[in-house]
């Protein structure tokens, strides 16, 4: 599986990034044309499933492709420990097959690095090896934007 990963540091602890990239009810905030198609009512915990979709938005709602996903793993990072702060979801279909996450590493008091890596192909007649670079191409683009607005929402809140 080829991993697609793009990283960015961050002027804000790393617990307040951790907290933004792990909950999927903040991504609407900063990852564009994706909005939250099954809402939860708490913050992200083992086990949780939840749907985004990404593309254009009609009034509340997305109109394009479902990502259906599973949260498989969360530890939130320490700074006092120098522990990095990870979570990982699969992907369950119905256009993407895979795995996500997010790593937040402290850089220090009031500082990080958020790392968003991907492996995603998608499902379908053609084998993954043939799609998961094409998928590649475009999260990379699409996790360079989000970060930046990522970075460009949590220091304008601090």
């Amino acid at each position: 599986m080829r991993r697609v990963a793009v990283a960015r540091e961050l002027g804000v602890d790393a617990s307040v990034a951790f907290a933004w990239v792990a909950d999927p009810r903040t991504h609407p905030r900063w990852i564009p044309l994706t909005v939250m198609a099954t809402p939860a009512a708490r913050g992200p915990e083992v086990g949780d499933r939840f749907t985004m979709v990404s593309g254009p938005r009609v009034g509340r709602t997305g109109r394009g492709f479902p990502d259906r996903m599973v949260v498989e793993s969360l530890d939130r990072p320490s700074v006092a420990a120098g522990r990095t702060g990870s979570t990982r979801v699969r992907k369950l279909g119905p256009a993407l097959l895979g795995e996500a996450g997010f790593d937040v590493v402290p850089l220090g008091r009031d500082r990080c690095r958020v790392v968003w890596w991907e492996e995603a192909y998608l499902a379908g007649p053609l084998p993954r090896g043939v799609t998961a670079p094409l998928v590649g191409l475009a999260l990379r683009a699409m996790m360079h934007v989000s970060l930046r607005r990522l970075g460009g929402r949590l220091t304008a809140h601090r």
